[in-house]
């Protein structure tokens, strides 16, 4: 599922080439997103000629905002792409929604083969209110005295839990929480309130240049993720553990990363590096 650092990348690429535009039409070519889509729905065929106003991330959701009160609210999920392309490029049977423009010779497109991700059309108002009451606060904004704060409050919780409870922090996932951990030297199944001051400052440090390296790099293309362009990320290069059961760790170089079920969730670790 992209994450944080995807999601950012996905948004700062449309914002650039979007914000500021006005809409052709919003067209919904496959019928389970206007199902899906939950109250008070708007209509696709109100965002004609509406401008996009601006584009943003909360967490793992992207959010555009237009001109009169119309919004959207998108969240990938497992496989959700969202992208630009030329419109003479083919349209396959996973593209479920597309959005011209006036003045624009691309398109974007929504694409999602396992049709888990959504694209609600949604009053901003709404979706504020949504987001607001559904997400913890994004990580790269916390300070140390608040990440200590919902430390303590959330302390009977695995710190990989933690780490993935959206309304603790928003927008960390599987993948990050794995590789905030190796680099905190912190095993994922020790409890929150159980770190020390030192292994809490270490966490607090390597969730921030985790995050940010992954979004310089472009974040991590290990599944379906591409970028706004449909290129992949450069993150996956650097992983120490995700993915990485039964090899050598590239960091002590010593043992070998196993792989434990935690949250619910698939997690890797080193047993020498994280104690």
């Amino acid at each position: 599922m992209p994450e944080l650092p995807e999601v950012e990348t996905v948004v700062r690429g449309l914002r650039s080439r979007l914000e500021g535009r006005r809409v052709g039409e919003l067209v919904f070519l496959s019928p389970h997103l206007g199902q899906k889509q939950p109250l008070p729905a708007l209509g696709p065929d109100l965002y004609r000629g509406r401008k996009i106003d601006k584009i943003w991330r909360r967490g793992k959701m992207i959010i555009f905002n237009f001109s009169g009160g119309c919004g959207l609210l998108i969240h990938l999920k497992m496989t959700g792409q969202l992208y630009l392309c030329s419109p003479k490029h083919p349209v396959d049977k996973h593209t479920h929604a597309r959005m011209t423009f006036a003045d624009l010779s691309s398109e974007l497109r929504f694409r999602d083969i396992r049709k888990f991700g959504f694209l609600n059309c949604l009053p901003t108002t709404e979706i504020l209110t949504r987001v607001n009451s559904e997400l913890g606060p994004e990580p790269l904004d916390l300070d140390f005295s608040g990440f200590q704060s919902r430390l303590k409050k959330h302390g009977g919780k695995k710190i990989k839990g933690w780490l993935l409870d959206q309304k603790i922090v928003a927008g960390i996932g599987n993948i990050y929480s794995d590789e905030i951990l190796i680099r905190a030297r912190i095993r994922p199944d020790r409890l929150a309130d159980r770190l020390s001051p030192e292994e809490t400052r270490r966490l607090f440090r390597a969730m921030k240049f985790v995050l940010r390296k992954a979004i310089e790099l472009r974040g991590s293309s290990i599944s379906d993720y591409v970028d706004s362009k449909g290129e992949k990320g450069k993150f996956q290069q650097k992983h120490l553990v995700y993915g990485r059961e039964g090899l050598l760790c590239r960091r002590c170089r010593k043992t070998v990363i196993r792989r434990k079920k935690i949250a619910g969730r698939s997690s890797f670790f080193c047993p020498h590096c994280q104690k």
